[in-house]
């Protein structure tokens, strides 16, 4: 009967009604402004530079925690052509949670409308600004409050294709845009966000009825289970407080540090998925769908 689960977005517009979550949608006069955090690997934070400054229309707030000075250095000389650099923070150690709270924290004090991060492992394509903006106004056409959007998508981290955009279930730190009040939440929530695998899987079975199918999650048939990293909490988080998170189809950006099939056993999100529908399985709904349950896939 997995039929009797209602749609993803019906799902979300029902955690919606109930939260009133604030609606924004970004307007020209709206400021927006990015923690670009960087931490050494002077090669990645000088490529990924020169695609964030491809574009032009918000600030840039640079946070370093570099042990060698060649980074420091870099955001001395380089010559911003697009993108406005507020201002550059030195020793922000700690860690990468600490450096996002950091970076969230500092652009809530200096009254941003929206509030992104990026890291210093990722290229990013033309056109990637305008596409992350638009993501707000597509899915609100769904009747949708958008609380996180992002240009960088993997598939296997999509709970379902729409026309113009993916809804995702995984929201990670290496490129996102919050809106104020999402950024609010986050912060004012670390580090409780944190979650296992298991949890994750079980929230989104509860809400939504559907079997997350993650491959990098799992280990020939079995699961792995175990606290992960803070930024898999994001999405579920904000979908709790009725905010839905959204990425571009395709993803305009690729990774540095990694190669995506090798490591993570997906793909990027590409063109050609538009109305793909469901990413993962449906579950057969039974009376009650507990957080952590075994649960069954649909035929």
């Amino acid at each position: 009967m997995g039929s009797d689960w209602p749609s993803i977005l019906d799902g979300l517009r029902s955690l919606q009604t109930a939260r009133k979550p604030e609606v924004c949608r970004p307007r020209s006069s709206d400021r927006i402004g990015f923690a670009f955090s960087s931490r050494d690997r002077f090669v990645f934070t000088l490529r990924t530079l020169k695609t964030i400054d491809s574009e032009r229309g918000f600030d840039l707030v640079w946070n370093d925690g570099s042990e060698r000075r060649e980074v420091p250095e870099l955001s001395r000389y380089f010559v911003f052509r697009n993108a406005r650099l507020a201002e550059v923070n030195y020793g922000v150690r700690g860690g990468a949670d600490a450096a996002i709270c950091f970076g969230l924290r500092r652009l809530l004090e200096l009254g941003y409308d929206y509030i992104g991060l990026i890291e210093n492992d990722i290229i990013l394509r033309p056109g990637w600004f305008q596409t992350l903006l638009s993501l707000f106004d597509l899915a609100a056409v769904d009747g949708l409050t958008v609380g996180a959007a992002s240009v960088l998508g993997y598939q296997s981290r999509v709970l379902e294709y729409r026309r113009d955009y993916s809804v995702d279930w995984a929201r990670g730190a290496a490129m996102v845009l919050f809106t104020r009040t999402a950024a609010q939440l986050l912060l004012e929530n670390y580090p409780s966000l944190k979650m296992t695998s298991q949890q994750i899987r079980g929230f989104y079975a509860e809400r939504f009825g559907v079997a997350l199918h993650v491959p990098e999650w799992a280990v020939g048939s079995r699961w792995m289970d175990g606290p992960m990293s803070v930024d898999w909490g994001y999405a579920a988080f904000l979908y709790s407080h009725g905010y839905a998170c959204v990425g571009s189809i395709p993803s305009f950006v690729h990774d540095l540090e990694f190669d995506v099939r090798q490591v993570l056993r997906t793909s990027y999100v590409g063109a050609g998925l538009n109305e793909s529908g469901l990413a993962h399985p449906r579950i057969e709904a039974s009376a009650e769908v507990s957080r952590g349950s075994q649960v069954t896939l649909c035929p």
